[in-house]
């Protein structure tokens, strides 16, 4: 290295030494390049202040939860019930083998995953309606709602009527549906006549959730256009949900957002009449609030909430699928060609290996192809979109709804009318008793005191790595038989066994 001398901490190259070749003057030069820019770092480091630590960030949001625009979050997926309320039009064809509504009402349990639907019909009698113009009616998805303990009482006949149900952790669950009259004299009549039920029974239990038909709005945002509604039902409304602690959880996620549950179409005047309330005390543990366009005739959009209990299990995302339009996705098809060639040619080579090597071997090939190939598809999923015009989105998006939900009645009408009377899967499946899946909701963990206060895990994914930990040290956690007394104990077994197979 060349001579160096020190001046007020610099370090300064002297002269170059004698027959220096070019490739030494080059990395000389690079070296003292370096050796300046971190003596002047150090310097300024000395002569500035270092500078004040970051404020702490918030933690993140974990769902379900109040949602503002300032806060970010990931969603943590707890055990939930999807509740949705729907207005509808009649029964539709009287006969069940037709176009019955009811047949569309059951597929719309299936396509959107729905626990529970709360229904506004027009086919049962009120007092003042008996010819059946109008009712309240809930539907429940047995596969996925407690069918144990479940009861309904009609608070205003033909307008409100109260459903109890269990939620995933056996809590009671109190949802009242509602069908306010048109009138606005009528309207507010019918809020305080809900509170006056309830006062005459001060043992029952107050609505959890309200939602129906509410036949007015409280915000001019709620209409197009915008003009507020008469004042007096809107105060007997809104003094039934300051006594039953009641928020509208729709506008408390969306503050701002402009969505319409009900078009009239003479005039092209939209409105947000069709609500859920939910206890304030319970919006955090809500998520998914939406409106969206249902295959069924009606006039009103459908209104749904995901509705989880504050001790409810950790259930995982499930399972990625894959995308049907990346099944066009040139990229994805080549590189998918390109994997599967190389895997071809390295399980042709493990085939003739005599030997099983632990990680060259069709098991592992397979599922290195597989994951290989997924996490492609995964990346091309964030780029790869439909390209489709925004106009015909918004022309066209009920039509499209209306054809797949009748696409899909029809394949269901078609295989029941095919299998539903032969003994087979299809028949058995249809004909057996379903319940909801029975979740394990807790593990206790290992105590290293087992006088200490027990403590529980409810995260599915930690719950089941527990299991199999203890499923594994059961293995594993034997001494070992010796092989001259298990051949005595398996002769001893078999001798008793007197069934033998046919050759």
């Amino acid at each position: 290295m060349a001579n160096t001398h020190t001046n007020h901490h610099r370090t300064r190259p002297v002269l170059p030494p004698e027959n220096e070749t070019e490739a030494e003057r080059d990395a000389r030069y690079a070296r003292e390049w370096d050796e300046l820019m971190a003596e002047e770092r150090r310097d300024r480091e000395e002569a500035e202040p270092p500078l004040p630590p970051p404020p702490p960030q918030p933690p993140p949001r974990v769902f379900p939860g109040p949602s503002t625009a300032s806060q970010t979050g990931k969603k943590n997926t707890k055990a939930s019930i999807k509740i949705a309320a729907l207005n509808i039009k009649g029964n539709g064809n009287a006969s069940l083998y037709s176009d019955n509504k009811w047949w569309h009402i059951w597929q719309i349990l299936r396509d959107q995953n729905l626990g529970m639907l709360k229904l506004r019909i027009e086919i049962s009698p009120g007092p003042d309606n008996p010819t059946g113009a109008r009712g309240v009616a809930f539907v429940i998805h047995r596969d996925k709602i407690q069918m144990d303990g479940i009861s309904t009482t009609e608070v205003v006949p033909g307008r409100a009527m109260i459903l109890n149900v269990k939620q995933k952790d056996g809590s009671p669950l109190s949802i009242l549906g509602v069908y306010a009259p048109n009138a606005p004299a009528e309207n507010a009549a019918f809020w305080k006549k809900i509170w006056e039920w309830y006062e005459e029974r001060r043992g029952m239990r107050g609505p959890d959730l309200m939602g129906g038909d509410t036949n007015i709005v409280e915000s001019p945002l709620d209409r197009l256009p915008a003009r507020a509604d008469p004042s007096a039902p809107v105060d007997a409304l809104d003094e039934l949900k300051i006594r039953f602690n009641l928020i509208d959880g729709y506008r408390e996620t969306n503050p701002t957002t402009r969505a319409y549950t009900y078009l009239q179409k003479h005039t092209g005047s939209q409105s947000r009449i069709d609500r859920f309330y939910i206890r304030r005390d319970l919006f955090d543990n809500s998520f998914e609030w939406g409106i969206r366009t249902t295959g069924i005739e009606t006039d009103h959009r459908m209104i749904s909430l995901r509705l989880t209990c504050r001790n409810a299990t950790e259930m995982g995302r499930g399972r990625w699928t894959w995308p049907k339009h990346l099944n066009e996705d040139p990229i994805l098809t080549r590189y998918i060609d390109e994997k599967g060639k190389i895997y071809e040619e390295n399980l042709e080579k493990a085939k003739v290996w005599e030997a099983r090597a632990p990680d060259f071997n069709p098991q592992n090939l397979w599922a290195n192809f597989k994951s290989d190939i997924v996490k492609k598809a995964r990346e091309r999923a964030k780029i790869v979109v439909r390209k489709l015009s925004a106009a015909v989105i918004t022309e066209k998006i009920i039509d499209l709804e209306k054809k797949r939900h009748r696409a899909s009645r029809l394949t269901a009408q078609v295989r029941n009318r095919i299998e539903g009377e032969v003994i087979g899967r299809y028949w058995s499946k249809i004909n057996k008793p379903t319940k909801p899946k029975e979740v394990i909701q807790r593990l206790r963990k290992e105590q290293p005191n087992p006088e200490d206060e027990p403590t529980y895990e409810t995260d599915s994914k930690k719950m089941a790595t527990m299991a199999r930990n203890y499923h594994n040290k059961i293995q594993y956690d034997r001494t070992e038989t010796p092989q001259e007394v298990r051949t005595v104990t398996t002769e001893k077994v078999l001798s008793r066994v007197n069934r033998k197979t046919t050759e």
